[in-house]
C-alpha cells in the first residue's frame, strides 16, 4: 500500500510538472504549432472515464518515428519523444535487425518488412491524434537515451501498446523491467501461435513477396482464369494507398470462345466486391483490374476504391461468374 500510494503521489506531481512546463530536460528541439487548439477541438473522455487509467497524461502526437516511437506535444507546448514501454517493433531495414532477437526468426528481410508495416500502423492510428500516456514505477520515467518510457492509450481506452503485440507488429521487450510483462507475454504467445504478423517470418511464410503464390483453378466453359495478382503496390517501402493503381489483378481468357464479363464479380477474403461491366474478353485476351481510379478500357478496369484491397501478408482473390459460380481463386 505504501508503494502504491507513493507511486500515485509521484504520478500526480509529474502531471503537475508537465502541465506547468517544468519537465524541460532532454526535450526535443522542434518547431511546431502549439497543440492547444487540437486539445480544444478534440472530444476527450472525462476524468471519470473507467476505460483510461486514472493517472495518465494527455498528449498530442505530432510525429511517428517508427512503430514504437513517437514525438508528442503536451498541453503547455512542451515537446517530448516517447518510446513505447514493454514492446519492440522490428527495424525498418534488414541490416539493423538481429537474428533470433524475435525468438527463432532469422529472416531479417521479413522482419524489416514488418517494421515498415508497424510504422504505417502506428501512423494510421496515432498521428495527429490525442493520446494518454502512463508511466510505470518499475520501469522509471526515462530510458537510456533520455526518451520518456510510457504505455500508450487511445481516447477510447484501448491499450495501443498491447495492440501492437496482439496484432503481431511487435514483440515483448523482455530486456527491460515493467509491471505489464506477464500480461503482454500472454498476448505475444497467442499472436505467435497463430503466426500473426511478424511471427509468420518464423516459417518464411511472408519472407519473400516475389515468390509465386499458390494457384487454385476451377475452370468453367469460358476458361477465364486469374493469372497474376500484384498485391504489394509500389514495393515494401511504399504504402499501398499511395499507389493504388499498382495494386491489380490480371484475368485471361484461356478458352476458345469470347466471354462477356457482365455480372461477374471479384471478391477478397474480407468480402470487398467488384462488379464487372459489360466487357467481352476474347480468346487469349487479358484484362487488368486496378484498385484505384481511372477510365475503363478493353484492357484496363478500375475498382475506384479509395483504399488498398489486397492484404500483403495473405489474402485470396475469388472470381465468380454471372451465375454466382466460383470460377477461379488465387491465394498467397
Amino acid at each position: 500500500m505504501i508503494h502504491k500510494a507513493t507511486f500515485i503521489l509521484v504520478s500526480m506531481i509529474l502531471t503537475i510538472l508537465l502541465t506547468a512546463g517544468c519537465l524541460s530536460e532532454n526535450t526535443l528541439t522542434l518547431t511546431v504549432t502549439p497543440a492547444t487548439s487540437h486539445y480544444l477541438a478534440s472530444s476527450h473522455p472525462s476524468s471519470q472515464s473507467p476505460t483510461i487509467p486514472a493517472y495518465t497524461i494527455r498528449a498530442y502526437v505530432i510525429k511517428v518515428i517508427d512503430g514504437d516511437t513517437i514525438d508528442v506535444s503536451f498541453p503547455n507546448g512542451t515537446i517530448e519523444r516517447i518510446r513505447f514501454l514493454g514492446v519492440d517493433t522490428p527495424e525498418t531495414s534488414a541490416s539493423r535487425n538481429k537474428p533470433n532477437e524475435y525468438d527463432h526468426i532469422t529472416d531479417l528481410k521479413c522482419l524489416a518488412s514488418w517494421g515498415i508495416k508497424a510504422k504505417f500502423f502506428t501512423e494510421d492510428v496515432l498521428l495527429n491524434k490525442v493520446i494518454y500516456i502512463e508511466f510505470d514505477p518499475k520501469a522509471g520515467k526515462r530510458g537510456y537515451y533520455g526518451r520518456l518510457l510510457a504505455y500508450i492509450y487511445l481516447e477510447n481506452g484501448t491499450d495501443f501498446t498491447a495492440l501492437l503485440i496482439k496484432k503481431g507488429y511487435a514483440r515483448v521487450y523482455t530486456e527491460g523491467d515493467f509491471l505489464k510483462e506477464q500480461e503482454y507475454m500472454a498476448y505475444q504467445k497467442s499472436a505467435e501461435s497463430k503466426k500473426l504478423g511478424l511471427w509468420g517470418c518464423e516459417i518464411g511464410k511472408y519472407a519473400d513477396t516475389s515468390t509465386e503464390p499458390t494457384l487454385t483453378h476451377t475452370a468453367t466453359t469460358g476458361k477465364v482464369v486469374i493469372i497474376n495478382v500484384h498485391y504489394d503496390a509500389g514495393g515494401p517501402q511504399v504504402r499501398d494507398t499511395n499507389k493504388l493503381n499498382d495494386e491489380y489483378v490480371v484475368l485471361k481468357n484461356q478458352g476458345s470462345v469470347p466471354v462477356n464479363l457482365k455480372g461477374w464479380r471479384i471478391m477478397d477474403e474480407a468480402g470487398h466486391t467488384y462488379h464487372f461491366p459489360a466487357l467481352v474478353l476474347r480468346p487469349g485476351q487479358e484484362v487488368v483490374l486496378h484498385t484505384g481510379s481511372g477510365t475503363d478500357t478493353s484492357h484496363d478496369l478500375y475498382w475506384e476504391s479509395k483504399r488498398a484491397i489486397w492484404n500483403n501478408d495473405h489474402d485470396t482473390v475469388y472470381l465468380y461468374d454471372s451465375q454466382g459460380r466460383l470460377v477461379d481463386k488465387f491465394s498467397w
